[in-house]
């Protein structure tokens, strides 16, 4: 009898790991493509040295799509790409860093530097999150 039971609940636990399955697709930016780069940013060189403190931004041309935006929120290290994600890459969808936002000239699209997520504006999507990692003084941004 008990292995009748557990043969039960075996076909039923499996059953119900295969509803779980879910085969629909990450949603991904149809407006930003990845880039694959690897940049090393020394907080001790005068350009990147208001990184040390929280709450400071610095924009970094030559990377990613449209540059990179470091922030430094206090307790770690946020890098957004700074092609506004809710249209495609034109002359004016940089996005401007202000304090602890970021904002689009052309879509006026503003967006939070801690999570990305989108403040106010048009589109679906947040920023595009880029990987930063610290060792002493320097930031290691890649995608």
């Amino acid at each position: 009898m008990t292995s009748k039971i557990f043969k039960y609940q075996i076909i039923i636990l499996g059953f119900l790991m295969l509803l779980s399955c879910n085969k629909e697709r990450k949603n991904t930016n149809p407006y930003l493509k990845n880039i694959s780069f690897s940049r090393d940013l020394n907080l001790d060189l005068p350009q990147y040295s208001g990184l040390k403190f929280a709450n400071n931004s610095a924009l970094i041309d030559g990377i990613g799509i449209k540059g990179v935006i470091v922030f430094n929120t206090g307790s770690s290290y946020t890098a957004w790409e700074a092609s506004d994600p809710n249209h495609l890459p034109s002359n004016c969808s940089t996005m401007l860093p202000d304090q602890f936002t970021c904002q689009c000239p052309c879509e006026d699209n503003k967006y939070s530097l801690y999570d990305g997520q989108k403040i106010s504006g048009e589109g679906d999507y947040p920023l595009k999150a880029y990987r930063v990692s610290q060792s002493g003084n320097i930031l290691h941004i890649s995608n």
